[in-house]
């Protein structure tokens, strides 16, 4: 094989990876997407729960005044139960805001690994001495969840983004039920 054949053999290899890694930041940003969008309505509903809780906790405190002694053991009685049902409205946002803190960390991993490409061509004399597999081992470390290093793996591998998100829900849903992520 000739010198220019075999450099065109070495660019056309080097745009594939280059185009699997872009095809990675767009499907990591399609994630985070989808799943923000599911914990925003989570988010919603919890918040109209704790609204709906709240006016009807007013109107069972207004009982309490009540002349009737059954009227006021029902409110204290609704009262309590009401309180209950706060408290577990109140953990379910609390668990639904997550969603805010993994999005910005997700969107921050995306678009500090979009940077890396550039900043390592334009380190050295041209793309043909950049090391690309070192450049994407170092894009790859920056993840904390294991979520992003599976998406990585799986488009750096030829998965096309619809292959990895399908294999990523199922792996979100393998999770067990009501597990809080911590990261």
């Amino acid at each position: 094989m000739s010198a220019p054949d075999c450099r065109a053999a070495s660019d056309a290899g080097l745009a594939s990876q280059l185009r699997r890694f872009l095809e990675l930041g767009a499907a990591q940003l399609d994630a985070a997407v989808r799943e923000s969008d599911a914990r925003a309505g989570q988010l919603a509903s919890s918040v109209s729960a704790l609204a709906t809780d709240a006016l009807a906790l007013a109107v069972q405190a207004r009982a309490l005044d009540c002349a009737d002694a059954g009227a006021a053991s029902q409110a204290r009685r609704s009262i309590k139960h009401l309180a209950d049902a706060l408290g577990s409205h109140v953990q379910a946002t609390i668990n639904a805001l997550q969603f805010y803190d993994k999005l910005i960390q997700r969107l921050t991993h995306v678009r500090e690994g979009l940077t890396i490409p550039s900043d390592s061509i334009a380190g050295e004399l041209g793309a043909e001495r950049a090391d690309f597999d070192s450049m994407l081992e170092q894009v790859r470390s920056r993840y904390s969840m294991v979520e992003e290093r599976v998406l990585f793996d799986f488009m750096m591998r030829g998965l096309s983004a619809e292959q990895m998100l399908n294999a990523l829900t199922g792996l979100r849903n393998a999770g067990v039920p009501g597990e809080l992520e911590v990261f």
